[in-house]
């Protein structure tokens, strides 16, 4: 119902039968179908969403001794001015301890740790 309906029932409202109305029953015979379609189909979206992007993304591991650049974000993520650069370094890769993550070496002082990492 409408709420302006409730306070002043229509001409719908008052010949509405709950037993005559075919359509009102096979709604709700075939609601459990309907609910289900509709929850493989937002899988299925969520799954070609989940390929395009993946295609997309590429994974690069690196090895001890790589020169590698570094996100200035993950250095000082206080410090994301517009005219700010994306990249500081070059950095040399001293450790690999698991894929991802990595123990960098500043190019000027080959045995200082860079600030803010571990420094083992």
């Amino acid at each position: 119902m409408f709420p302006v309906e409730v306070g002043s029932p229509s001409h719908r409202a008052i010949n509405f039968d709950e037993e005559a109305n075919e359509g009102l029953r096979t709604n709700m015979e075939l609601i459990d179908e309907v609910r289900n379609y509709d929850v493989e189909k937002m899988e299925r979206y969520k799954d070609k969403t989940r390929e395009h992007f993946s295609k997309k993304s590429r994974v690069k591991n690196f090895q001890v001794g790589d020169l590698v650049l570094r996100d200035t974000e993950a250095s000082d993520p206080t410090n994301t001015e517009k005219v700010m650069p994306k990249w500081e370094g070059p950095y040399k890769v001293k450790e690999v301890l698991r894929p991802g993550i990595y123990k960098l070496l500043n190019m000027d002082a080959q045995k200082s740790p860079i600030p803010g990492t571990d420094s083992r």
